[in-house]
């Protein structure tokens, strides 16, 4: 059965290499925003030359790594779910021989690995020659990013498996998932870096699980959470992953027995 979920990860990431011109429109999305948020960074350190413990590269390091794991992670406006629902193409997936959560989850690892090479590292290389960001953190922190990110990736997939499958009971879940979108973009460092924000508030968010999506591996990487520390955050996450795992399944039962094909 593992073959199985293999041979699905694999064919999701090959149908998505064909969407070359999409991917394109999108890195250079991503390039404008951090370059936007780059030079609002750059005139903050104007005024102050350290903020929180980071340095004006630390901080435009951080905001590319952003953007350049951001689809990786989020990929907001998923709504693939939540579409064979409302056309009833879901059937089709619930009759496979698989488990249906595990299918969706090997479809978008899958589809992670392609943002991951196609859009992540082109993105921070832009980013990189631009404002002449450099490599950032040793060996151990890049260790501790391979580590991390494979978390953050399931963390956000099992998000959006939520969020979407909230169509079998709501007639019009667009705008539930318009607004689940944007709640990890505030809380993970996307618009404002967690580093730069008051203490109260990093504290709570360390204990949310939109921490795990992009600060904690992005921490990682720039060598900001070691040891004890980087351990103690990922088990949050870790623990934050098994919920949303066990209440994307309980949901997917609870919602699986309402499904009438052909009056059957």
């Amino acid at each position: 059965m593992f073959r199985f979920y293999l041979a699905v990860a694999r064919t999701t990431f090959r149908r998505q290499v064909i969407y070359r011109w999409a991917n394109l429109a999108g890195l250079i999305t991503n390039i404008f925003f951090g370059s936007i948020f780059s030079y609002v960074i750059i005139a903050l350190y104007h005024v102050r030359p350290l903020v929180s413990g980071y340095s004006v590269l630390d901080t435009l390091r951080y905001t590319w790594l952003i953007q350049s794991m951001i689809m990786v992670v989020t990929q907001f406006s998923w709504v693939e779910l939540m579409l064979t629902i409302r056309t009833g193409d879901v059937v089709s997936d619930l009759s496979k021989p698989c488990d249906f959560c595990w299918y969706w989850f090997s479809r978008e690892l899958g589809r992670a690995l392609y943002f991951l090479i196609y859009r992540g590292i082109p993105t921070y290389i832009a980013g990189a020659l631009i404002f002449g960001l450099g490599v950032p953190g040793s060996w151990h922190s890049w260790l501790a990013w391979g580590l991390v990110l494979p978390l953050s990736a399931l963390l956000g997939i099992a998000y959006r498996f939520l969020y979407n499958i909230a169509a079998f009971w709501l007639i019009e879940a667009r705008s539930l998932t318009s607004l689940a979108g944007v709640i990890p973009l505030l809380f993970s460092g996307s618009y404002i870096p967690i580093p730069l924000l008051p203490l109260w508030l990093r504290n709570l968010i360390s204990w949310l699980p939109f921490n795990g999506f992009l600060n904690l591996p992005v921490q990682a990487v720039l060598g900001k959470l070691t040891g004890g520390v980087l351990w103690f955050e990922s088990g949050i996450q870790l623990g934050w992953l098994v919920i949303l795992v066990c209440l994307a399944r309980t949901l997917t039962r609870a919602a699986t027995g309402r499904v009438v094909v052909q009056g059957g």
